[in-house]
């Protein structure tokens, strides 16, 4: 995440190599410096006092006010124009319209327009355009849209745009487009799409759809789609395709589709799963499940096809496959090779072998069964 982080900082430095010493890269991000440049704070104001048009650096404002670049600005209500980069504005705020070349201050609500970039230190609420990234060291809310990036210390909210990527440290929710990849150390919820990646350290839910992978140390939940592949260290449910792979650590519930594989390693599989390839687990399977090469399971409940090969400690249903490997039995096998140590059902096949069936009707061609 910081390598995005610091991406960011070097396209909008040349906006910022001077006004924004309250952003550390190396300590905290967005750590604001109490000791002003020398500010001059000069202004004409067409008005009453603080109230009207004013032209220069007026630190208190409220109306429309134009300035070549804020220095040291407190409170500014109303229309904000600057037009080069700013330098410090600590412990600052605009309410209204904030319009320049960059724009910063710790607090922006309203409408933010950064032909470069716009850079909050607290927060930024409202619609938020960067040129190129709009960067806050708490929240982004509203509708936001960075040309290259959004990155925020904390929560990005609604409907939100990075043409190249979404990163934040809170959590992603709304409507939320990453041109390459989604990022977020919390939740990411909503709709969430990116041409490469959807990554969290905690759980993505909703309409998650990525070009090539969705990543989650936590649950994907929702509508789930990646090119490449699903990887979950907890549990995937509902709607779930990945084009290569499926992989739930803990669980995967609901419609699966796995291209090469199905895979969970500690929990179930429970529901539709299809896979030209594999679909396995060291747990249950429940439902139906549609392999082209081969089923594996502890425990297998339901309807099982696999063109190749099946192999289940316990099985309490039908499997449909060319080779039938099974621990124990209750129910139907059918395929070429069929094998249970102990049967409690029927065998269709070529050969069909039932260790716990007195001789000679322990290997049978056609049908064997133990009732």
């Amino acid at each position: 995440m910081k390598v995005i982080i610091y991406s960011v900082i070097i396209l909008i430095y040349f906006f910022t190599s001077n006004s924004y010493s309250q952003i550390n890269v190396n300590s905290d991000l967005f750590e604001e410096d109490s000791t002003l440049s020398d500010c001059n704070h000069k202004d004409i104001n067409l008005g009453y006092k603080n109230y009207g048009i004013s032209f220069g650096n007026s630190s208190y404002h409220t109306g429309i006010r134009v300035n070549f670049s804020d220095c040291g600005i407190k409170e500014i209500n109303g229309i904000n124009i600057s037009l080069w980069k700013p330098e410090e504005n600590p412990n600052s705020e605009i309410n209204g319209a904030a319009i320049g070349l960059a724009t910063l201050a710790s607090r922006i609500h309203g409408i933010n327009l950064g032909i470069a970039a716009s850079i909050s230190s607290e927060r930024m609420t409202g619609f938020n355009l960067g040129g190129l990234a709009l960067v806050s060291g708490g929240d982004i809310i509203g509708v936001n849209i960075g040309g290259l990036a959004q990155v925020a210390q904390n929560n990005i909210k609604g409907i939100n745009i990075g043409g190249l990527a979404l990163v934040c440290q809170g959590k992603i929710s709304g409507i939320n487009l990453g041109g390459l990849a989604l990022v977020s150390e919390k939740e990411m919820f909503g709709m969430n799409l990116s041409s490469l990646a959807l990554v969290s350290q905690s759980e993505i839910k909703g309409i998650n759809i990525a070009g090539l992978a969705a990543v989650s140390n936590s649950n994907i939940t929702g509508f789930n789609a990646a090119g490449l592949a699903l990887v979950s260290q907890e549990s995937i449910y509902g709607f779930n395709f990945g084009g290569l792979a499926l992989v739930g650590i803990k669980g995967i519930k609901g419609i699966n589709f796995g291209g090469l594989g199905v895979i969970s390693e500690e929990g179930d599989i429970v529901g539709i799963s299809t896979a030209i390839g594999k679909i396995s687990t060291f747990s249950d399977i429940k439902g139906l499940s549609f392999a082209g090469y081969k089923t594996e399971a502890e425990n297998y409940y339901g309807a099982n096809f696999s063109i190749c090969w099946t192999e289940i400690d316990l099985l309490k249903g039908v499997s449909f496959s060319g080779y039938n490997k099974i621990k124990e039995q209750f129910g139907l096998t059918i395929g070429l090779f069929n094998i249970a140590e102990m049967l409690n059902g029927v065998q269709i096949g070529l050969i069909n072998i039932a260790d716990n069936n007195p001789q000679p009707f322990k290997v049978l061609p056609f049908v064997n069964l133990h009732l």
